[in-house]
C-alpha cells in the first residue's frame, strides 16, 4: 500500500540552523520541499501585524518586552541573535511567498483573526492558508464567515474541547463544529486518535520533533500510522521524509 502525506509543513519555517520565523527560515524550508510554511501572528500595540512565536521577544533577539507593547518601527529595529535577521510583518510574507508556497497561520495575540483574515483576503490568498489557533469557537466563527480558508484546532492546549471530550464526542459523531484539520503534540498521537479523526473527516497533523534524539525515525512511524500531515522542525528531515516515502513506494 502506497504510504504517503499531504502536509510537509516548515515549523516557523525550521527551527535548526536558522532563526525561527524569519524570512530565511521560511526560504530554506521552502527549497528543502516544504508545501506550507508555518508561522505565528502577533499584533503591535500599533496593530501591525508581524511574524513571532513568543510573547516575549527575549529569547531570540537582541530586545526585551513583551511583543505587544512595542510599536511596529521600535520593532523593525530589533534583530535576532543567529542571523541577525529583522522580524517580518505578515503583509511581507505573504507578498514574498505567494504563489511559491501555501501559508500554515497560528493565531497567538487575542482577536487578532478578523485583522489576519482581512490581510490574507487583500492578496487574495483565502485558498491558499490554513488558520490555526487554540480557541476553536474562534475558528467556527472564521469559518461560517470565509468557507473557502482551512481552519486547524491546536488540540493540545484546546481551550474550548480538550483531548478527552474530544475522543468520546468524536467516536460518537456528535461533535457540535468540525474543524477541517486537527494538530497534536507528537507524543500524544495514536492509532484510534487519527482513526477518530478520520472518522469525522478531520486530517490530522503533528508537531514537536526537536527534542527527539531521531526524530526522522519517530515521523516514519506516524507516517506508517496514517497521519496526513507534519510540522518539520528540521528542514533536513523533510528531505529525507520524501526520499524515503519516494523508496518506500517504488519498493511497494
Amino acid at each position: 500500500m502506497l504510504k504517503n502525506i499531504s502536509f510537509f509543513i516548515g515549523h516557523r519555517g525550521t527551527r535548526i540552523d536558522f532563526d525561527e520565523n524569519t524570512l530565511e527560515s521560511f526560504e530554506i524550508a521552502l527549497k528543502s520541499g516544504a508545501n506550507y510554511i508555518e508561522f505565528d501572528v502577533r499584533k503591535t500595540i500599533d496593530n501591525e501585524l508581524v511574524i513571532f512565536h513568543d510573547s516575549k521577544v527575549d529569547r531570540i533577539t537582541n530586545s526585551k518586552g513583551l511583543l505587544e507593547n512595542f510599536t511596529y518601527p521600535e520593532i523593525a529595529r530589533i534583530r535576532f541573535k543567529l542571523t541577525n535577521s529583522h522580524i517580518p510583518t505578515l503583509n511581507e510574507v505573504l507578498k514574498m511567498f505567494r504563489s511559491r508556497i501555501k501559508f500554515f497561520i497560528e493565531l497567538k495575540s487575542e482577536n487578532i483573526g478578523e485583522w489576519v483574515i482581512k490581510t490574507i483576503n487583500n492578496h487574495n490568498l483565502l485558498k491558499d492558508c490554513v488558520i490555526s489557533g487554540r480557541k476553536l469557537y474562534n475558528l467556527e466563527i472564521i469559518k461560517q464567515s470565509y468557507r473557502e480558508i482551512s481552519v486547524c484546532y491546536n488540540i493540545t492546549k484546546g481551550k474550548d474541547l480538550n483531548f478527552k471530550d474530544f475522543m468520546k464526542q468524536g467516536k460518537d459523531r456528535s461533535l457540535r463544529f468540525i474543524p477541517d484539520l486537527i494538530s497534536l503534540h507528537s507524543k500524544m498521537i495514536t492509532q484510534k486518535f487519527i482513526e477518530i479523526c478520520h472518522k469525522n473527516e478531520i486530517l490530522v497533523l503533528s508537531w514537536d520533533f526537536i527534542r527527539y534524539e531521531n526524530p526522522f525515525e519517530v515521523i516514519k512511524g506516524l507516517i506508517e500510522m496514517g497521519i496526513d500531515g507534519i510540522l518539520f522542525d528540521n528542514y533536513k528531515n523533510i528531505t529525507l521524509i520524501k526520499h524515503w516515502l519516494t523508496t518506500i513506494n517504488q519498493i511497494s
